[in-house]
């Protein structure tokens, strides 16, 4: 069988989902456990490579060969068996072999979580990073809102990337308050490297006065060295992949 999996997973441990050489991946640690389960070790196919740090809640991949007297259902359970804490398949389904969960998807959803607060929280430190200055969410989102369309997004590219086509679609851009937590919610048809982490940044440079241009003006530049800070990989997380 082919079978699509739907991962949750936090990334402080790992080198990020790809196999690398001399660093643990969430890739490689999946990979063992199917080893354990199924008897041999299956390719498996993810739908994004998320950095060092990064997290999930909808990540998406495809394993191929698996066992055909193995009920799908019971999948994410056996796997559960044999992965570490902080690795989950919360969903699997069968697919066809032509599914490509990277290729096919319409669109990603991630969002980035902020603790808007004088001290560090020691039970949500390693799944959002630390602000101090007071974040006006409403005045934040009024410059999320500047972003949302079809734009060149080669401002908020990471500098030394190499992607040649920075033209992606951003159907929403919002950021909100919960309590102590900000939240800033990004959907696209694609990402550039490091670009959600930058958007966050630039948002926050430009609301607290550190960039003394409009979002804009920034996206309109095409030029990284206009755009604010990279956040720190922590607060990331994909929520959701759409096919």
């Amino acid at each position: 069988m082919t079978v699509a999996l739907k991962l949750a997973y936090k990334g402080t441990a790992y080198c990020g989902w790809q196999v690398q050489k001399n660093a643990k991946s969430v890739q490689e640690t999946l990979q063992d456990a199917m080893e354990a389960v199924f008897g041999f070790r299956c390719p498996v196919t993810g739908c994004s490579r998320t950095d060092a740090g990064v997290h999930a809640k909808g990540f998406v991949c495809k394993a191929e060969g698996v066992p055909d007297g193995i009920p799908v259902s019971r999948i994410p359970e056996a796997l559960g068996t044999k992965l570490p804490h902080d690795i989950a398949v919360t969903e699997a389904w069968e697919v066809s072999e032509d599914f490509h969960p990277r290729y096919g998807a319409k669109g990603k959803r991630y969002c980035y979580y902020i603790r808007n607060a004088r001290v560090r929280d020691p039970f949500t430190h390693e799944t959002s990073a630390l602000w101090q200055k007071p974040i006006d969410a409403t005045a934040c989102d009024a410059i999320c809102a500047q972003l949302v369309g079809t734009h060149d997004f080669r401002s908020f590219m990471a500098s030394g990337s190499d992607i040649v086509d920075t033209v992606r679609t951003v159907r929403e851009f919002s950021c909100r308050r919960e309590g102590e937590t900000v939240i800033f919610s990004v959907s696209a048809d694609g990402f550039l490297y490091n670009m959600v982490r930058i958007l966050v940044g630039t948002v926050l440079d430009i609301h607290d006065g550190t960039l003394r241009q409009s979002a804009r003006e920034v996206l309109d530049a095409k030029d990284r060295t206009h755009a604010g800070r990279t956040m720190p990989a922590n607060g990331l997380c994909l929520e959701e992949v759409f096919y």
